[in-house]
Order: structure tokens, then sequence, then C-alpha cells
């Protein structure tokens, strides 16, 4: 009986590690089909960081509050599809500099909650201009570090196109998630737009299936009536 009982605890065991393991998306609108829901704009210096692409800030005019935008855009090369739009980089210079000194812009961020666990980002970026620019630097942050970059660095016209992905063990609870681009200089005519779409961050949960937990549940009732059965007693009277 002991084996058995033995047994049944390590089948038990088996069938909880042998548990498929199911992606939970924990962003909220990372493809923008629904615009900018779920994301908040900002931008890295109220005096000198611009990301409007339709209406940016520019040297010497009163700072306008900054908004991302979205549109249509073949970020990936094989379609077009809602994108986040920016035209990020530093609008006007610091007292006593020059363009190309510093590095300013902005982008969108967004809070979300999580377990404790593993999780992957992937998204993919694409810079567009008519000329040979800088197409800036973009960026993933978690909890204002940056875990994933890529510097589009001097460009030809027409459009370029990267990725940024990163793997990290989050903590149970807030975290906040920024997109973002910098730039050495002012928005320009050249410089189209700066892309980003199919944000996903996925965390892996170890979700029994339903046969796994009818077999779970079976496995305990047998281990529960095997104890229950050694446990009686016979007493004989003289």
């Amino acid at each position: 009986m002991k084996n058995r009982v033995l047994l049944s605890a390590f089948a038990l065991t088996l069938a909880a590690t042998a548990m498929p393991a199911h992606a939970t998306e924990l962003l909220q609108n990372g493809n923008f089909s629904s615009g900018l829901t779920g994301w908040t704009s900002y931008v890295t210096s109220v005096d000198y960081g611009t990301i409007s692409p339709t209406t940016p800030n520019s040297g010497g005019s009163p700072y306008t509050v900054q908004q991302a935008e979205t549109a249509s855009f073949n970020v990936t090369g094989s379609g077009t599809s809602n994108a986040l739009w920016l035209n990020a980089g530093e609008y006007q210079t610091r007292p006593g500099q020059f363009f190309g000194q510093n590095y300013e812009g902005g982008g969108v961020s967004q809070i979300f909650t999580s377990l404790a666990g593993l999780a992957t980002f992937t998204a993919d970026i694409a810079f567009w201009g008519t000329r040979t620019d800088t197409g800036g630097i973009f960026s993933v942050l978690l909890d204002g570090v940056a875990l994933d970059a890529y510097d589009f660095g001097t460009t030809v016209a027409g459009t370029t196109r990267n990725t940024l992905s990163f793997s990290t063990n989050l903590s149970a609870g807030q975290h906040t998630l920024q997109l973002q681009v910098v730039r050495p200089y002012g928005p320009a005519k050249d410089v189209r737009g700066q892309y980003f779409d199919n944000v996903t961050l996925d965390q892996v949960a170890a979700v029994p299936e339903p046969a796994t937990w009818a077999m779970m549940i079976t496995g305990f009732g047998f281990v529960g009536g095997a104890m229950r059965r050694k446990a009686k007693v016979s007493v004989r009277f003289a």
C-alpha cells in the first residue's frame, strides 16, 4: 500500500510539471489599432524635447503640449497597418550649445500589472526620411531602465527598419513601459516619421489543461482514500 501511495504522489508531481505554458499579453493596444488608447505621450524635456509629427515645437516658439500620433505605415515591410508615429528630437539648444550635442525627444508610456515571472518584449520599428539624415535612437524602457535600443545612425532617403526585444523577470505588481525616440536635432521636413508597431509584452505562466485538472483530482482522491484505508485499525475482543 505504501508503494502505491508513493507512486500516485509521483504521478501527480509529473502531471504538475507537464502543465503547458500559456502566454498572457500584459500591454493594451500594442498594435495601435485603437489609436493611442492605453498609452500616454511624454517628452524627455519640456524645455528641449518634442515628439509631435504634425505640430512639433520649434526653437524660439512658446512651448506647446506635445502629443504622439498614429498613422498607417509599412513598419515591417510586409504591409501597412496602424502604428505609433513620432517626429522626435531636440527642438531648441541649451544656452551656449549647438544642435548635435544633446539627444532629446520622447514617446509614449503605459502602466501595466503583472505576476512574478519571465516576460518577453518585441516590437517592430522604422524610420522614414526623404534624404540623408540622423534617424535617432529608438529604445524601450521598463521602469525607467533601457532594456534594448537601436541607433539608426545616418540614414538615406526612404524607409529603414529594425526591431527591439528583451526578456526579463518581472516582480508582481505595477510596472511602466516606455517607447522612446531621441535625436540630437530638431524636427525637419526631411524627417517624416519614426514608427513603432506590433508591440507585445508576453508573460508565460503554467496553466493546467482541463484533462490535467481531472487527472490530478482523481489522483488526489486515490491517495486520500489509500491513506484512510491504511489508517483503519482492527480491534478484536477476546
